[in-house]
């Protein structure tokens, strides 16, 4: 059975949605931390497909789970931490849950409290998802760190959440460093403030849509329009800093949208095609075929193979 496909965005939504407890010391929409063991999943957990507007790091230091971010699955067992930006189709299915937390927070939430934390989430690798495994004792200050974390959260103290980001730039640094300890990558995220925002607003449409806040699928011109920039100035530094055209990024972008849509959901065709502006279906076939080599009626009939 496929996964639901919600609009839901926000992480205190996805528990109400779930009928999972919000609980009360939770205060703001983009910061929230919880104790995966304290929401009384009854495994195995299985969540419907979100597509969050804020990050996560699910920090495991005793469980199993399964989680879904895209097209890509991550297996999670002890200690273990998964890091998944925002703007990604996202679900899970826990396993055992021993120990592990959840913390989300929005980069809205960096910027009132800790700005120059923004830095260091650019700096980390720019895949929508990303694993770590831990050793023991690594894991014992990393739990550590979110125990911190969640007493601020549950207090009354002034400054809390200066010092919670504080905490979880802390988290944000292990990961990074063992990023770095496994590959030697060259990301595009920080590389140019023009390209990342043109890749922050590539994603926003992309969720506005999804959402159904809007079926304007934007192009070269409008992503410009939005920083003040000529296309060709933007095109041009895009290019030159990630290899790929503002065209192929928004073909490539829609291309694993629909691909998504495709493998798990069952949204008739012709409502996918509609949703990211295809009024006409055969054009959407040719569209999909071309970028593809693949009809998607039989993509997705492979897919369920």
């Amino acid at each position: 059975m496929k996964p639901q496909l919600t609009e839901i965005r926000k992480f205190t939504d996805s528990l109400a949605f779930m009928n999972l407890p919000v609980f009360n010391y939770i205060e703001r929409n983009d910061f929230a931390i919880v104790r995966v063991e304290e929401l009384g999943m009854k495994t195995p957990h299985n969540s419907p497909v979100f597509r969050p507007d804020h990050f996560n790091i699910i920090v495991v230091p005793d469980g199993n789970a399964t989680y879904l971010v895209n097209d890509r699955i991550f297996e999670i067992s002890s200690n273990h931490i998964l890091f998944i930006r925002p703007d990604t189709f996202l679900s899970y299915s826990w396993l055992h849950i021993g120990r592990a937390f959840i913390i989300s927070f929005s980069t809205s939430f960096f910027l009132q409290f800790w700005a120059s934390g923004i830095d260091e989430i650019h700096r980390l690798s720019s895949c929508k998802g990303y694993i770590i495994n831990l050793t023991e004792e690594m894991m014992k200050n990393v739990e550590q760190i979110c125990q911190n974390i969640y007493q601020e959260t549950i207090s009354q103290i002034p400054y809390k959440y200066e010092l919670i980001t504080n905490l979880i730039l802390n988290l944000l640094l292990l990961i990074r460093r063992q990023q770095q300890t496994k590959q030697q990558e060259m990301p595009i995220s920080n590389s140019n403030p023009y390209v990342m925002q043109f890749l922050l607003d590539l994603e926003n449409n992309f969720s506005t849509i999804i959402s159904g806040e809007t079926k304007v699928l934007l192009r070269a011109k409008d992503y410009a329009n939005l920083q003040n920039l000529n296309e060709n100035y933007l095109s041009k530094i895009v290019c030159t800093h990630t290899g790929k055209t503002i065209n192929q990024w928004i073909h490539e972008k829609l291309i694993n949208e629909i691909k998504f849509l495709l493998k798990y959901t069952d949204k008739p065709m012709r409502k996918i095609a509609s949703l990211y502006g295809f009024n006409d279906l055969n054009y959407f076939y040719n569209y999909f075929k071309r970028h593809t080599k693949n009809a998607p009626g039989l993509f997705r009939k492979s897919f369920n193979v």
